[in-house]
């Protein structure tokens, strides 16, 4: 595998199960990636597992690799910008205000994650400084998107002075963008990388070489 790096310029640590937690398969109509292509990656890459996070639709799929944990997943779109379910068990109700959709995520079992949350750029899919309105509601922030736009150490800044987890994903669309940020934790199951992401025991790295 390619050597990972978090954010600081730290190299990743021995013995953690990596994850990414933000990738688009068949189920986004603007992505190139099938489901198919995005696991046989995955398991090229050394990950334990991955989230289909596709746009406004919940993925659930079962695992064809016993060596590869699929974490259900949605990338909702809010009033205010994108926001990350990951762990839910059906699609929330349409017209939720974003304090009560993180309500709901949270009944459900799952947890919410801001990605690519400060970019000035792209309003409409980022929350910027609307994030700290719900800072204390979330589960953690996205730390390694791949959009030159986002400013990703404002992002894990804001995530360590607030305990909130750090979460590395790829926002992949493609098979050459898959890989491109993972998010580390002890605990190799779906529920033990929920549960890591509540307690904000994670790491986020990004690869670097091919």
């Amino acid at each position: 595998m390619a050597k990972l790096m978090n954010s600081t310029g730290g190299a990743a640590a021995e013995g953690r199960h990596l994850f990414d937690l933000h990738v688009h398969g068949a189920g986004s109509a603007d992505s190139r990636l099938s489901n198919k292509e995005a696991m046989t990656r995955a398991r090229e890459l050394g990950l334990r597992g991955l989230s289909f996070t596709d746009h406004d639709r919940l993925t659930r799929l079962r695992s064809p690799f016993d060596d590869l944990v699929l974490v259900p997943g949605a990338e909702l779109s809010t009033e205010w910008g994108d926001l990350l379910a990951i762990g839910i068990s059906e699609m929330p109700g349409p017209g939720l205000s974003v304090p009560a959709l993180i309500e709901e995520i949270h009944r459900q079992g799952g947890v919410a994650v801001v990605p690519h949350p400060f970019c000035e750029e792209q309003r409409t899919i980022c929350m910027n400084e609307r994030v700290l309105d719900i800072v204390g509601l979330i589960d953690g922030l996205e730390v390694t998107s791949p959009k030159r736009s986002v400013d990703n150490g404002k992002a894990r800044r804001l995530a360590l002075e607030n305990g909130k987890a750090v979460v590395g994903g790829s926002d992949a669309h493609s098979l050459e963008a898959m890989g491109w940020g993972f998010t580390a934790c002890g605990e190799g199951t779906v529920e033990g990388l929920l549960e890591a992401i509540r307690k904000g025991h994670t790491e986020a790295f990004v690869r670097r070489g091919p």
